[in-house]
């Protein structure tokens, strides 16, 4: 069963899908009626590919798998990726999570999730509960932000360049704690976890930074991107959008798309969240990704399909 996992947008205005099956997918829609007409496999052999990007000026498909890293590069321009080389490998990826999405960033490192092995603990290799970044010209890697279980998704807001993050909570402290969240990451920053939640101020939690907006808890607040096209109203630039997932653990809880306005002020922002889109029980949205097109793409975990969420018709 081809189960989407991530979604980025390719070139030609493309979509590309990484599914848990194990292969990469090429998405076209060739007369532009805002259905895929097209469905072709660009690559295969990528075990949990939770995360996608491109190169912004090669062009390159760069895939985060469990445990590794992938360059993949289709070099006669044929829809089907003709070399793979691994970048990176042996990160740690057993247990509760692993190597998440990941998005290349204006300094030209790779910026990527890597979430924690437990649901809270003191994890025991470093890398684990973080932001890493990889200068690919080097061969350098370093934490760029700790204390943070599960960073699904990155995204770097259009207009400042900042650096944002959705994370999930620890689920062992009942049904309503803690939130959700949506992070501004700051490099060498502290975000908390296992110790430290919501707004962060009890004791021993002082050199830590709490969310810059917060979601149901449990709800699982997963893939992220900003709007900066033109198709969606004017009020709509540069807002966050995150993917809902819902719960195994509350299933009461509802599912689909939270829009995020946030407002700059005194080195951190402030939110004012509300829902963009519900969608019905049995739909758990897990990427989600702005098309060259100015629509909303968003990938349903359990039913296997690809939803496009557009502002007129087509």
């Amino acid at each position: 069963e081809k189960i989407d996992i991530s979604i980025r947008k390719g070139r030609n205005g493309n979509i590309l899908v990484a599914s848990a099956d194990s292969n990469i997918y090429i998405v076209s829609d060739t007369d532009k009626d805002g259905h895929a007409d097209a469905q072709s496999i660009f690559a295969s052999g990528y075990y949990i590919p939770l995360g996608l990007t491109v190169h912004p000026e090669t062009g390159d498909v760069y895939v985060s798998y469990q445990g590794a890293i992938a360059m993949l590069t289709d070099s006669d321009k044929n829809g089907e990726a003709d070399s793979s080389r691994i970048l990176v490998e042996g990160l740690p990826s057993t247990g509760r999570h692993q190597n998440n999405n990941l998005e290349f960033g204006s300094d030209g490192w790779l910026y990527m999730g890597l979430g924690s092995t437990c649901d809270a603990c003191a994890e025991a290799d470093a890398r684990n509960a973080t932001i890493m970044r990889f200068n690919l010209e080097t061969g350098e890697k370093e934490i760029f932000a700790s204390g943070l279980r599960n960073p699904f998704d990155i995204a770097f807001h259009p207009l400042t360049g900042e650096l944002f993050s959705t994370d999930n909570g620890r689920d062992d402290l009942g049904l309503d704690a803690p939130s959700e969240e949506l992070n501004l990451i700051i490099q060498n920053g502290n975000y908390g976890f296992p110790n430290c939640w919501n707004e962060q101020n009890t004791p021993g939690c002082e050199n830590t930074i709490p969310a810059v907006a917060f979601f149901e808890p449990h709800s699982s607040a997963d893939g992220l991107d900003f709007y900066k096209g033109s198709q969606f109203p004017a009020e709509y630039q540069n807002n966050a959008f995150v993917g809902i997932f819902g719960s195994w653990l509350n299933p009461a809880l509802e599912t689909g798309i939270k829009r995020v306005i946030l407002t700059p002020g005194n080195g951190t922002y402030t939110s004012e969240v509300s829902w963009f889109a519900k969608f019905p029980k049995g739909v758990m949205p897990l990427p989600i990704q702005f098309g060259s097109d100015g629509a909303l793409y968003v990938g349903d975990y359990i039913n296997d399909v690809v939803y496009r969420i557009s502002y007129g018709i087509p």
